[in-house]
């Protein structure tokens, strides 16, 4: 299941997070059953996608695969250097980044 955390973009996904609130909501709720997250950086409040991806790895709630599909630059770019920080690694040129098992 594709959950998408933004609060303006309308991506394909099978659910849709306005906020990072809900968001934060729906992984915790469904544990294990969201195979990729989408998630923007500016969420139109007090918490960034940036500390969002954070809440989720420490909690165990971040997915194998994530997309990052924020369009601010040093947004985007903090959240990716978070995930490869964090054993996860970009698939090819694209946004998508994958958790590696060792």
């Amino acid at each position: 299941m594709y959950l998408l955390i933004d609060d303006a973009k309308n991506y394909r996904a099978d659910i849709i997070a306005r906020t990072a609130q809900a968001g934060m909501m729906i992984l915790e709720n469904l544990p294990g059953c969201i195979d990729c997250l989408g998630i923007d950086f500016d969420l139109g409040g007090a918490i960034s996608g940036y500390d969002l991806v954070q809440w989720a790895l420490v909690r165990g709630y971040l997915p194998d695969r994530v997309e990052v599909v924020s369009l601010n630059p040093p947004g985007r770019k903090a959240i990716i250097n978070f995930l490869l920080d964090n054993d996860y690694k970009q698939k090819g040129s694209s946004s998508i980044f994958v958790k590696e098992v060792s």
